[in-house]
């Protein structure tokens, strides 16, 4: 029976593992994004409502180029009619701006990407990805092909690999020129600005944040670096929790051995003299404060580790730490994406929104695989040799 239990409790160890891996490996996905997400202006028929929109967003991103790598606009459409002579399927949209592939980055397989050529001219150019192309022409090349969108015809300029995200409802995914998409008065439901950074502070996103928001209020604002870091939390506190245990079995123990050679040379010294033991006993006490030495780096590690978004995030933390009610307040701000009471959602906000997921069931199976284990929470205490006081 406690075989079976153990078996078990590896198995939840290794789902843990494999869920937290996952979920890690989703939650660095969107590394450094910055995104500002606003409901797209009603098309009319004249068409340019979403043209001029996206000139202005351009302006308001190259206001603040100095602080990001790369940034670009775009617009996202979801359940548009694609379709041939022979197949039709329902769609999400991509309207990209120039330099748009530059911050989202997708694998080009066959023919090539939206150009800024496209958007200047509105060239009625499509990119599908490699599920569409497999659909709609099985075996046959479909760069140069025509297909056509909510009615109207666009040429296959390109196909990337399968960019279907989390969260998105249909199973096809395309590309087109946002001028083209405002020319055709294509009803887009959201325009996104979307900035790269490798600042890992808070600057840039600050900066970003409010200058968008200055301009055009009520959208969302993600910070992907914060939103992540967020995520992982629960990971941190498992490592915090881990880390101190170990560290007090190993301070046990080392302390056990100390006093071992303690009583060890306590004890020769009633048929030995001192001087002939002077090596050994300066060895021990050398190696005995080296163990203590890097046992107080790993505790400095570990605490660096586990308060270090604490710096870089510092409205987490509690204004009166006695106060319950304000750590409580912090916990929860954490997932502070859910406080705005209307939110645009995007496929990045999707995907990390699953790394969450994954990490926090990741997390109750390795605990759940350590108690199933007989994996001790606390050290345990480790028996002192004595002094043989006999003579």
């Amino acid at each position: 029976m406690e075989n079976k239990k153990k078996r078990r409790g590896m198995l939840a160890l290794l789902l843990g593992l494999a869920l937290t891996v996952c979920g890690g490996a989703l939650l660095t996905r969107s590394g450094g994004r910055l995104e500002y997400i606003l409901p797209a202006p009603t098309a009319t028929q004249e068409g340019g409502e979403l043209n001029a929109l996206y000139e202005e967003a351009q302006k308001q991103l190259a206001s603040i180029a100095d602080s990001v790598t790369a940034s670009a606009v775009g617009a996202r459409a979801q359940g548009l009619t694609l379709s041939t002579e022979t197949q039709s399927a329902q769609t999400t949209v991509y309207a990209v701006g120039s330099g748009y592939f530059d911050v989202v980055h997708e694998t080009l397989l066959d023919g090539r990407l939206i150009s800024e050529a496209d958007v200047k001219r509105a060239e009625d150019a499509i990119v599908i990805d490699e599920s569409t192309a497999l659909t709609f022409f099985a075996g046959d090349e479909p760069v140069g092909k025509t297909v056509t969108l909510n009615g109207l015809n666009y040429e296959v300029a390109g196909v990337i690999r399968t960019s279907r995200r989390l969260g998105e409802m249909d199973e096809h995914v395309a590309y087109i020129p946002i001028t083209a998409a405002s020319a055709n008065a294509l009803a887009m439901q959201t325009v996104e600005l979307t900035a790269q950074t490798a600042d890992k502070t808070t600057g840039s996103a600050i900066l970003m944040e409010n200058t968008l928001r200055t301009w055009q209020s009520g959208g969302s604002f993600y910070n992907y670096n914060k939103l992540a870091l967020g995520a992982a939390m629960p990971i941190r506190w498992l490592v915090l929790f881990a880390g101190v245990a170990l560290l007090l079995s190993l301070v046990s123990r080392l302390n056990a051995a100390a006093w071992g050679r303690v009583c060890y040379y306590a004890d020769q010294l009633k048929t030995r003299y001192a001087r002939d033991m002077i090596g050994g006993m300066t060895a021990s006490v050398l190696l005995a404060l080296l163990g203590y030495a890097a046992l107080a780096g790993a505790a400095f590690a570990l605490a660096k580790f586990s308060i270090d978004p604490l710096y870089v995030f510092t409205e987490w933390v509690p204004e009166v730490v006695v106060e319950l009610s304000s750590i409580a307040k912090r916990f929860w701000s954490l997932n502070d994406a859910n406080a705005a009471a209307v939110r645009y959602i995007s496929r990045n906000y999707c995907v990390l929104e699953t790394g969450r997921g994954l990490l926090r069931w990741g997390l109750l199976a390795l605990l759940l695989g350590a108690w199933m284990n007989g994996v001790p929470f606390f050290a345990k205490r480790v028996q002192m040799p004595e002094i043989n006081k006999e003579r």
